[in-house]
């Protein structure tokens, strides 16, 4: 199910890209608004009108200059639904269609944006909002664009009527500078809420629906595919099912071909016919009789087996978009039978082709036959009487799929609509299931299968795709509407999509910049591979990387490990700016990065991919840090995301009872090898077999960088300074207590629960652990306050011991 989640709008600075903006005509003067902020930072704007929107032919002829972004905003009209098929297809040509054609045409635009009147929502959650349920196209069409060109950023936001047009104006301007965040956001009464996916198990308590023999069903699109399959359940239960197809009820096969199922004997077979007729056949000839074939046999068989499981079945053709005869076949069930129970509607067609490829008349016949027919439905269907209703919907519209924008967008519509008529009809229950792909034959052909693999979305079996369906009629809640059905990172992915920060080249320089600001060590945009693996490139050396240099081991600069965690805690943090780092888990230092001398350089390539067990309240991120050259893997590390920094519970860590001070100034001299913007360590106060207590500073971003010219109010998340004077006292207890030089190997875990003051100094408490035993030392470190208060726990730091090594430190 689709959870709501108020989320505040990210605290970055956004970059205002100049240039051409289209802006569709709306309802409530919310266009002119958006055109007046947008021309005050030196865009221009063309304002579309409705009137030329509904004419395909009219938007092909607009301008024709290099385009930035489009705001879409036609659907923001407070409208009842339509009485009319007529009425509601100007609609959807409209608030649906347009968007497409628009996109097709102006390629350049980078910024697209699509706004709706469904109460905030999305129609979910009470009142469903005055505006179309064809205003929810836009939410599945720009998801399947974003998977589709990455390079775009795109947005489909959704008001209510609480906020004034300035006001929607300036929540629209803000949604459209944002380089990334979720595409899905709503504004319920001005409160910006995003919309997550989450795991609403049944509770196998009372039934709510249950299917009995006095049924009447209708089913569309039930004679084949998965809805026939479903189908087969229902009519155990002797009820009375009318299908509705495309096709005529196929009459006997021709014995010529009928026991013949092998491909290539029965495309012989076909040939020999048209020859013996004296007629020329194409090979493009043979295979469309070979899908009829296929397809009335599957009819034949289907229709049978609902036959002998006991159910009364008519078959019914009629073209689902035509309202006259749908309408008639719904009319003609009524007066026969004088009821219909129950209404599963399946009808769908796929025609899959980018959306630079698809031609408007294919857009046309695969949006049409899944909304127009919904609509149609919601018109003749009699809710006082109607017991359930089911539509068929697609993950494909809920989270995008590649080469699907037409289906995405109307099964979103359908999504909206469900809504809707859940509202209005208090008698029946309706549910949108959005189905992933099924391994079987029907709506998901072999390619659209590989595509959902790669996402890590299981095809699901038929036997669970059943037991689904018969266990939401039975115990799904009335509220659950939107229900998502099949096995796959649903979360997980929204959040590796939301993560990029989208950008263009006239802008670049300045998201760097500020990206910079926010993530002090970043000089680079994170960026989304085809297989979801966001990446980064960064090469060290002592210009830019100047802390390296304070590092070194034998005149080698060497990244602490401390370094890498706040490296991968920057990186993981910029892909995924709408959620919080709040603690990076199993960092090891494989074979660290070092450089062959204080000249020289380093190429690494960062890799991030979020794990595919995210939920509402927490995203995993496996980084990587390898040598690009080499591609050989110097540190791992997982890091943990939730929405916002938590308060760091655990047993209180008591200063020690004895031991003897140690001067400082002796122990950086002695026992360390550490450069001056290391010197954080202000005095140690006990060591003994225990640990240490000791006094330190956290680092000053702009004195670790050598950058006078760095924000003074840029932080850091960890502080790698402050971080490695753990590391640092470590090898002081193993000098003192072992005589050897402890370096660290891996972080079991490094928390955080606030954000770090720069100026104050931090008590820190470091306890070994008594698994530790020569070479392997294993220790806790707390940082706090002198109040208590805790701001960084490591947990199981691993050094390994060499003696060797001592000879490291400085003399």
């Amino acid at each position: 199910m689709m959870q709501a989640q108020p989320e505040p709008f990210p605290k970055i600075d956004l970059i205002v890209p100049t240039g051409l903006f289209l802006i569709t005509e709306d309802a409530l003067g919310v266009a002119s608004c958006v055109a007046e902020l947008l021309q005050q930072k030196g865009s221009e704007t063309f304002i579309i009108s409705a009137q030329t929107l509904q004419q395909p032919d009219r938007l092909s002829e607009l301008i024709a200059e290099p385009v930035m972004g489009i705001l879409h905003l036609a659907s923001l009209v407070p409208l009842s639904l339509p009485e009319t098929l007529f009425d509601w297809k100007k609609y959807t040509q409209i608030h649906s269609k347009s968007l497409f054609y628009l996109v097709q045409k102006y390629r350049s635009a980078t910024r697209i944006l699509t706004a709706s009147l469904l109460g905030g929502y999305f129609g979910r959650k009470g009142s469903c909002g005055p505006g179309l349920p064809t205003g929810g196209s836009g939410n599945g069409l720009l998801k399947t664009l974003r998977t589709e060109r990455q390079e775009i950023a795109v947005k489909a936001v959704d008001f209510d009527l609480t906020l004034s047009p300035q006001t929607i104006a300036k929540y629209i301007y803000q949604e459209l500078l944002l380089p990334g965040g979720r595409v899905e956001v709503g504004y319920p009464q001005g409160q910006r809420t995003i919309f997550q996916t989450a795991a609403a198990p049944l509770t196998a308590t009372e039934q709510t629906t249950t299917p009995s023999r006095d049924w009447v069903v209708l089913v569309t699109g039930g004679a084949r595919g998965i809805t026939a399959e479903i189908v087969k359940d229902l009519a155990r239960s002797g009820l009375t099912l009318a299908i509705v197809g495309r096709s005529p009820e196929p009459s006997p096969e021709n014995p010529e071909t009928a026991d013949i199922r092998d491909g290539i004997e029965l495309r012989k077979k076909l040939l020999q016919q048209r020859q013996k007729q004296g007629l020329s056949i194409t090979p493009a000839q043979i295979e469309r009789l070979l899908w009829a074939i296929r397809r009335d046999r599957a009819i034949r068989r289907n229709l049978k087996g609902f036959r002998q499981a006991g159910a009364t079945v008519e078959y019914l053709q009629a073209d689902v978009r035509d309202e006259s005869e749908f309408g008639n076949i719904i009319n003609g069930i009524y007066n026969r039978y004088g009821r219909l129970d129950a209404v599963l509607h399946g009808a769908g067609i796929i025609e899959d082709k980018l959306i630079a490829d698809k031609t408007p008349a294919s857009f046309d016949r695969v949006f049409d036959t899944k909304a127009d027919s919904a609509f149609i439905l919601s018109r003749y269907l009699r809710p006082e009487s109607l017991k359930l209703l089911v539509f068929f919907t697609s993950v494909a519209g809920r989270y995008g799929n590649r080469g699907q924008s037409d289906y995405a967008a109307a099964n979103e519509v359908v999504n909206r609509l469900a809504w809707y008529l859940h509202r209005i009809w208090e008698n029946t229950k309706v549910v949108a299931i959005n189905w992933g792909p099924w391994d079987t034959t029907g709506m998901a052909s072999a390619q659209v299968k590989r595509q959902f693999r790669e996402r890590g979305i299981i095809p699901i079996p038929l036997a669970a795709g059943c037991q689904f369906f018969r266990e939401e009629l039975r115990y799904g809640l009335s509220n659950e509407v939107e229900a998502i059905a099949g096995e796959g990172p649903w979360e997980t992915y929204e959040v590796e999509r939301a993560a990029i920060a989208m950008t263009t080249t006239p802008t670049k320089q300045e998201e760097i910049s500020n990206l910079n600001n926010r993530y002090i060590l970043l000089s680079g945009l994170p960026q989304l591979q085809p297989n979801s693996i966001v990446t980064l490139e960064h090469t060290f050396c002592a210009t830019s990387d100047p802390y390296l240099l304070d590092h070194s081991l034998d005149g080698k600069p060497v990244l602490p490990a401390a370094g890498a965690l706040e490296w991968i805690a920057e990186f993981v943090a910029s892909a995924w700016p709408e959620w919080t780092v709040c603690h990076v888990q199993d960092l090891r230092v494989l074979q660290g990065l070092v450089l062959d001398s204080p000249k020289a350089d380093k190429t690494v390539l960062f890799k991030a991919k979020a794990s595919t067990h995210a939920d509402a309240e927490t995203l995993q991120v496996t980084a990587e840090i390898l040598d690009a050259n080499r591609q050989v893997l110097l540190y791992r590390a997982s890091v943990i995301l939730r929405p916002r920094l938590e308060a760091i519970s655990g047993e209180d860590v008591l200063p020690l009872s004895s031991g003897i001070p140690l001067d400082k100034t002796l122990a950086y001299q002695d026992y360390l090898f550490h450069g001056s913007s290391y010197h954080l360590i202000t005095s140690i106060e006990r060591i003994n077999e225990g640990g240490i207590d000791a006094l330190v500073l956290p680092s000053n971003p702009s004195v670790w960088l050598n950058n006078k010219y760095l924000d003074p109010q840029a932080s850091w998340l960890f502080d790698p300074g402050l971080v490695d004077t753990a590391p640092q006292l470590a090898i002081v207890w193993a000098r003192v207590q072992w005589n050897t030089t402890a370096l660290p190997s891996r972080f079991g875990k490094v928390a955080r629960s606030e954000p770090i003051p720069l100026n104050k100094p931090l008590q820190i408490q470091l306890r070994v652990k008594p698994i530790s035993q020569n070479p392997t030392l294993v220790y806790d470190a707390t940082f706090l306050d002198d109040t208590g208060k805790i701001y960084l726990v490591l947990t199981d730091i691993e050094s390994t011991c060499n003696t060797a090594l001592n000879r490291l430190a400085n003399k």
